[in-house]
């Protein structure tokens, strides 16, 4: 990101909240859609903020720092560390059982595998293990999952109103959300199930309330 108002508004942020920014990116997104984003990457004290110039150009430099403040919200309350560590036990814990079940020859026989002198690639039981076995398990883990990501969204956009970014925070939000052809309003079950992120109208009027008891 070259020098510049953003940049000095994006260190004063980051500095405001302790966080060990070291470098500043931005990423050419618009040669293949009109999406924006922004995230973080990094370990420890060398971390590092990238932006969508599609972002950029779509939001004032206050309603991007609000964004920001959001995305950091996730840092600043340990999301990203806890998403980490979820899915090293998620994927490990899926593969402890699948050892359990590798050797089991009633499992590839219901579906036909029966030919004793050729053996079943491990590929097969694989595949037979996480479609059938492990599928009532991945589908209650994944709405467990998305039920918490749901809650830190919550948790990031209060971060950032807490900052002093709710109007710009707001704003912004309709602005990406109308740039993304995002869905105002879905039908509540199929988006409490399906989608990750709230939407945007719910986000909204928790921002609101919030303000509101911040007055």
């Amino acid at each position: 990101l070259p020098d510049g108002s953003l940049k000095d508004q994006i260190n004063s942020l980051a500095d405001k909240i302790q966080f060990p920014l070291t470098k500043l990116f931005v990423v050419d997104g618009s040669k293949r859609s009109g999406h924006s984003n922004a995230y973080m990457f990094g370990f420890r004290r060398n971390k590092r903020i990238v932006l969508y110039d599609t972002l950029i150009s779509q939001v004032t430099e206050e309603e991007l720092c609000a964004i920001l403040g959001h995305e950091l919200g996730h840092w600043a309350r340990g999301h990203t560390a806890f998403n980490f560590c979820f899915t090293q036990a998620y994927f490990g814990a899926a593969f402890f059982f699948f050892s359990l079940c590798f050797g089991s020859v009633g499992l590839v026989h219901a579906f036909g595998f029966d030919d004793s002198e050729r053996p079943v690639p491990a590929i097969v039981s694989l595949i037979l293990f996480f479609g059938t076995l492990w599928e009532p398990f991945d589908k209650a883990i994944t709405f467990l999952m998305t039920m918490h990501s749901r809650k830190c969204e919550y948790e990031a956009d209060e971060y950032s109103v807490k900052l002093g970014f709710g109007q710009q925070l707001q704003s912004g939000l309709c602005k990406i959300n109308i740039e993304n052809l995002g869905a105002l309003s879905p039908d509540r079950l199929y988006s409490t199930y399906h989608y990750s992120h709230p939407p945007l109208t719910e986000r909204l009027s928790a921002m609101m309330a919030l303000d509101s008891k911040m007055k």
